[in-house]
């Protein structure tokens, strides 16, 4: 006997969620009422808990998913049986020999996970499997060389850090209202403790306070960094944030337009006034500023920026860490390598290398 668990409806006008968040591994026992998933629209964050308990059995969803509503989640199967099949649940137990990737035992190492606490999926451990177990870590953790106790607060799976202090994590604040995150404050190197960014949150402390965060039952992170000139800083402390064990949702504002036959990366923000057209595929951390366009078919790359204005016709290519600058139009179908800079209101009719600036009239230079 099994239950199927469907993704729910949020809002009446929309029918795909995405999955930015899987607490469930397939094989491990829940309780009922555990939360298996957390999922995103445009407005809101729902989590969606176990119905009853059992043995989580089929799960082919990824986090970064659009699920259509009713889509099947996972199925929870009883103790004794397989999902839909009536055979004996995979035992990997002692007797079973487990293969351990080399990035599994890497983030393991950096996140303090022991990975005897890793639940196995089809006798292999990889990096997803073991920032599962890092994302349900409660009570008392290992930090570093010591270790730090702490009672984790009633509903603190929808607690978040915004790393950065600027304009970028004002837009951020302004995009999040209303989304069910409950933002404990910024991060900044340079701006005291106190000083007020946005919306009733301030700054907290410094870059230095993220792994105590994480250990205190603070799964959600939001890169506040922007960066006219360069992506490096934003794509560091993306990966950063990763390593210290951070989910990194992404971020649409309510009046962003977002096409559901397009995809959206891990940490990217669609601020205000955006919009993004069918089939168009957007990396990891990548900014797609306020009142940008990304006509259909285009591709933006990893840590890309599309400052406030920038135009893509359909089609173009935006390759990763290029920033693209305010007002700045591209052509159908046009290539732009990595690691460019757009100069604001440059015109681009023609494919760009890697590593070249254009500046407004169209001048290119090596970066």
């Amino acid at each position: 006997m099994s239950v199927l668990v469907e993704a729910p409806r949020v809002n009446a006008n929309e029918d795909h969620l995405q999955l930015i968040d899987i607490r469930a591994v397939q094989g491990e026992r829940v309780e009922q009422g555990v939360i298996l998933f957390v999922l995103e629209t445009t407005k809101a964050a729902v989590e969606v808990h176990a119905p009853e308990a059992g043995v989580v059995g089929r799960l082919d969803v990824k986090v970064g998913d659009f699920i259509p509503v009713g889509a099947v989640l996972c199925e929870l199967v009883n103790e004794n049986a397989d999902a839909g099949s009536g055979r004996p649940v995979a035992d990997n137990g002692p007797g079973k020999e487990i293969t351990i990737t080399a990035k599994a035992r890497k983030i393991a190492a950096e996140l303090g996970i022991d990975l005897a606490d890793v639940s196995p999926i089809d006798g292999r451990i990889g990096e997803a499997e073991v920032r599962a177990a890092a994302s349900r870590r409660t009570g008392t953790m290992e930090v570093g060389p010591g270790t730090f106790r702490s009672a984790l607060p009633s509903g603190s799976a929808r607690r978040a850090v915004i790393i950065g202090g600027g304009g970028h994590a004002a837009c951020l604040i302004d995009a999040l209202e209303g989304s069910g995150y409950e933002i404990l404050g910024c991060t900044d190197q340079a701006l005291p403790a106190g000083h007020h960014v946005c919306g009733g949150v301030s700054v907290i402390g410094t870059e230095e306070c993220l792994e105590r965060l994480m250990a205190e039952g603070t799964p959600y992170a939001f890169i506040g960094i922007g960066g006219a000139q360069s992506s490096e800083p934003r794509r560091a402390m993306f990966e950063r944030a990763l390593a210290i064990g951070f989910v990194l949702p992404p971020v649409i504002h309510p009046s962003a337009t977002v096409s559901k036959a397009a995809t959206i990366g891990h940490g990217c923000h669609v601020l205000a006034g955006a919009t993004i057209g069918p089939r168009c595929a957007i990396g990891n951390n990548v900014i797609v500023n306020q009142g940008s366009i990304v006509c259909h078919d285009s591709i933006v790359q990893d840590h890309a920026h599309l400052t406030p204005g920038a135009i893509l016709a359909g089609g173009v290519s935006v390759g990763p860490m290029t920033v693209v600058g305010m007002g700045a139009t591209v052509l159908l179908g046009v290539r732009i390598g990595a690691d460019c800079l757009i100069h604001n209101g440059a015109h681009i009719s023609a494919n760009v290398g890697d590593n070249i600036i254009i500046d407004a009239q169209g001048r290119r230079h090596l970066r």
